[in-house]
Parts: structure tokens; C-alpha cells; sequence
């Protein structure tokens, strides 16, 4: 193993597609270049690496220090971001270094290693089979130098989140790899119990949603454990947002339109073996529900697609999903713009934006129905959420308000 501080000096990484060796990524100069190997390319079951990596292409380049943007998008963000450049000593702008100090265990199925070294089982930051005393002090290491050696993976997102292993039960039946995400309470407070409320009332208006619940420590601090849905066991299911599929940096994320994003995805998915219909129909149900709760960070690298057990490319379950605005001073529009709209939807301008992306206009009614009676019904229990009074009188009107729109 390279110890993390010297990860500078390497020039040379290996990618590999699950287990197999897909191909190098390598500083040439002032870029970096991503070849196949020949033997993957020889083989016909092998498939591309990502969507905007076809094994047709001779190389896929970056320049200034970036690596290409498929792998960029395997990159930490946020306070996460923050402690891998300490640990490796090196800047933001470094991409190829901070790929190698996280690349082992990616969101997805690619993996990137230093050059030679053998791939190694993923570890775990947090077992919730034991209590954790302090979950602020695992939040506050993210940000130092200690990050890579407390949880050596790659987990896209502003918040902080670490790898684990989710238990369903007290006798610790186990349910596979999880991620426990983290918040700093001063700042953003009640954040896990926000995404918690949300992510459960997205099951009863029709979301897929991953599997997840609310832990806390000795001191009372809350973390939310999500269940992985790009792993089935030892298994990597091969997955991608909206920004690498299209082959854009995470910079560009909010700089993308709902229509386009959806568009894409749904294409896609039919690409790969899977109904675009149900794509649309599943990405115009996320997007409503979002604006229905008030979350305004429904961005590129919150919408993504996976190829599932079945070997089909499909929409993964909805995650991020909270309501923003007791963030943002109860201002905060849609992260992306819906065919001109960031804020102020109304019924009619979401039916006609969804016929645009041929779905038909009954089918529209349906998912906008389910979301609006969901959420409504929803409505009286946001006092567990554990706001003060007065911003729980303003998200419950704000939720009811919402609703009207798309009613």
C-alpha cells in the first residue's frame, strides 16, 4: 500500500469494471488519460465503463489537472472533499490524487487503484451493530487529515457520510453496506430527521426509496443509515447521475434543466434494455414530490439510473430527498429549471411540461394525484421532525400550499 501522503507521485492507476481490469488512467503532462486495455477491448461480454466512456473511444482526455468527468463524479464533495485533500496534502484541483485515495469503493461498480496494487475489501467507518459514543467526532474527522484512514471511499454529496453496515434488527440480522450520513447539528439542525420524515412519506406517495433509519449516540446526536442500492452482496451494480451520463463535471449540476436531465435518463435507460416510459414516469413522480415538500436540491447528481438484478438499466431509488427550506430562509426554488420554471408550479404547467416529454396527460393526473393526497396526509405528523413551533407552522403551510398548486 502507497501511503496516502505520497498518492503526488503516482502517474499510473488501474480501472477495473467489478472485478475485471478495464483499462489505465494516467497523468501525461498536465493531462489525464483514460485507454482501454487490450484484452477488455478484445472481450465482447466486457461492457463500456460508463456510458460516456464506449469502448469504441481510442481515449478519453482531461486537461488541467481534472480527470475525466465520469470519474470526477465518483468524487467526495463538501466537508468529505475537505479531509481527503488534507490527507493527501495536495488541492482541490488534484483529481487523479484524491481519485486514488478513494477510488477503492466508488458509488457504482468502477474502481480506481494505484497502479499494481491489489484490490482490498472495502471498509467500514461505522458498524451499527455497536453503539457509536460520539457521531460529532466521526462528523468532525471527515475534515481532517485522519478522513482516508477512517473510511477510504469515494461518496459523492455535500453532506458528510461515511461506509457502514446496516443491521435491520436488534440481534443484528445483517442487510448489507450502508452509508451513514451525518450533519452538523449547530448549522443545519434537524437535518436527519428531515431527510428521515421525507424519505419515508416519498413510500406513501410512490417512490422507491432505499431502506434506512434514524441512530443516535451517547450524546443525542442523530445520524440517518441508508442502505446501499448499488451493492446486492458482494455484488456492484454499475451506476450513474445525470451529470456523468452526460459526460458534464459536477460543477455543471446545477446548471442543467429537468426536461433535458429526464430526457436523457429516459433515453438511456431504454438503451440499456429498460422502458423509457417508466423512466419518465418514475423521474416526473421524483420531481414533483420534491417540489410538493419544498426540496430545492433536486440537482444533476440527485437523479441517477443503475443497471438492476435483472441486467437492466433503470432508475434507482430516490435519495437526498428534504425539505431545504428552513435552510434558506423559506426562499428556496427548484435547483433546476422545469421548462422555464424554478418556483411556482402550478398543475397545468406540469401536466404540459410532462406531455412535452410524451407522457400522456392521464398518466400525469395520476402521479400528480398520488403525490399531492401522499403528502397531504403527511401533513399533521411533521411535528416529529423536531422543528420549533413557529418553523413547523411555516413547513406545514408551506407543504399544503404546495399541494394546491399541483391539485
Amino acid at each position: 500500500m502507497i501511503p496516502v501522503s505520497e498518492l503526488r507521485d503516482v502517474d499510473a492507476a488501474d480501472v477495473y469494471k467489478g472485478d475485471l481490469l478495464a483499462g489505465s488512467l494516467t497523468r501525461v503532462g498536465n493531462d489525464v488519460v483514460f485507454r482501454y486495455g487490450s484484452d477488455y477491448l478484445d472481450s465482447a461480454s466486457a461492457p463500456d465503463l460508463a456510458w460516456s466512456i464506449p469502448k469504441s473511444s481510442l481515449e478519453t482526455r482531461a486537461s488541467g489537472g481534472s480527470v475525466p468527468a465520469f470519474f470526477a463524479g465518483l468524487l467526495p464533495e463538501g466537508v468529505r472533499l475537505t479531509g481527503v485533500v488534507r490527507a493527501t496534502k495536495t488541492s482541490e484541483d488534484d483529481h487523479f490524487t484524491l481519485l486514488l485515495a478513494v477510488g477503492s469503493d466508488t458509488i457504482g461498480d468502477v474502481r480506481v487503484l494505484p497502479r499494481g496494487q491489489e484490490m482490498s475489501l472495502p471498509g467500514n467507518a461505522f458498524d451499527s451493530r455497536h453503539r457509536v459514543p460520539d457521531l460529532r467526532r466521526l462528523f468532525d474527522s471527515l475534515s481532517t487529515g485522519e478522513s482516508v484512514s477512517q473510511d477510504p471511499s469515494a461518496l459523492p454529496g455535500v453532506q458528510g457520510k461515511v461506509s457502514a453496515q446496516m443491521y435491520s434488527t436488534p440481534v443484528s440480522t445483517t442487510a448489507g453496506p450502508a452509508i451513514l450520513k451525518l450533519a452538523p447539528p449547530a448549522r443545519l439542525p434537524r437535518l436527519v430527521e428531515n431527510e428521515s420524515f421525507f424519505m419515508n412519506l416519498a413510500r406513501r406517495c410512490g417512490l422507491s426509496v432505499p431502506e434506512h433509519r434514524v441512530i443516535e449516540d451517547d450524546k443525542g446526536i442523530s445520524g440517518l443509515l441508508v442502505a446501499r442500492f448499488d451493492r446486492i452482496g458482494e455484488q456492484r451494480l454499475p451506476q450513474e447521475d445525470a451529470c456523468q451520463v452526460s459526460g458534464l463535471y459536477p460543477a455543471s449540476k446545477y446548471r442543467m434543466k429537468t426536461e433535458a436531465v429526464i430526457g436523457l435518463l429516459a433515453d438511456t435507460v431504454e438503451r440499456g434494455g429498460g422502458s423509457a416510459r417508466q423512466a419518465t414516469a418514475e423521474l416526473l413522480r421524483l420531481t414533483a414530490y420534491s417540489y410538493a415538500i419544498g426540496n430545492g436540491d433536486l440537482h444533476g447528481k440527485n437523479y441517477s439510473i443503475h443497471k438492476n438484478s435483472r441486467g437492466l438499466w433503470s432508475i434507482t431509488p430516490a435519495y437526498d430527498l428534504l425539505c431545504t427550506q428552513p435552510y434558506a430562509s423559506w426562499s428556496d426554488p427548484m435547483a433546476l429549471n422545469f421548462y422555464g420554471r424554478a418556483n411556482r408550479w402550478t398543475r397545468a404547467h406540469f401536466v404540459e411540461s410532462a406531455g412535452r416529454l410524451r407522457m400522456p396527460e392521464r398518466a400525469t393526473r395520476r402521479i400528480l394525484d398520488d403525490v399531492c393526497a401522499g403528502v397531504q396526509n403527511g401533513i399533521d405528523e411533521v411535528d416529529v421532525i423536531g422543528f420549533d413551533d413557529k418553523q413547523t407552522r411555516q413547513l406545514k403551510q408551506l407543504l399544503d400550499q404546495r399541494c394546491t398548486e399541483l391539485s
